[in-house]
């Protein structure tokens, strides 16, 4: 099996909450696990957020940013999967971000994990398994 994981299901794994403990069963089941070159711009996004709130230290953010490109076995470059996620931001009228790994999921018969509920739904609905 094939995962495909999202920065939101990435940032409940490294930083231990709720589902960590499911997600990583199902990483650790995997294949591979690949996600958009996006994830990485969304994960230090959020560190850095999370460091600005006086939540993290810069030094724990850098540290988790590591763990969260560790859970990663293959990137794929936006470019390959980007036209192709317009048109269905398009046809499904939902976030072009969101359709990056919407997109890789379906086009590599890969289960997504997410916990943006919106993006879960969808997928479901387009037949694409997902992790809940």
């Amino acid at each position: 099996m094939i995962v495909v994981l999202d920065s939101s299901a990435a940032i409940e794994i490294i930083l231990n909450r709720q589902k960590a403990a499911q997600f990583k069963d199902v990483i650790n089941t995997a294949e591979k696990v690949i996600t958009s070159d996006l994830y990485r711009i969304e994960i230090v996004n959020v560190l850095w957020k999370y460091v600005k709130a006086g939540f993290l230290e810069k030094d724990t953010a850098n540290k988790l940013l590591m763990l969260a490109e560790n859970l990663i076995d293959e990137f794929i470059d936006i470019a390959e999967n980007n036209g192709e996620s317009l048109n269905e931001s398009i046809r499904l009228n939902h976030s072009a971000y969101d359709m990056l790994y919407f997109t890789l999921a379906r086009r590599m018969g890969a289960v997504l994990i997410t916990l943006d509920e919106k993006l879960m739904l969808l997928a479901k609905k387009e037949k694409i398994t997902t992790v809940k």
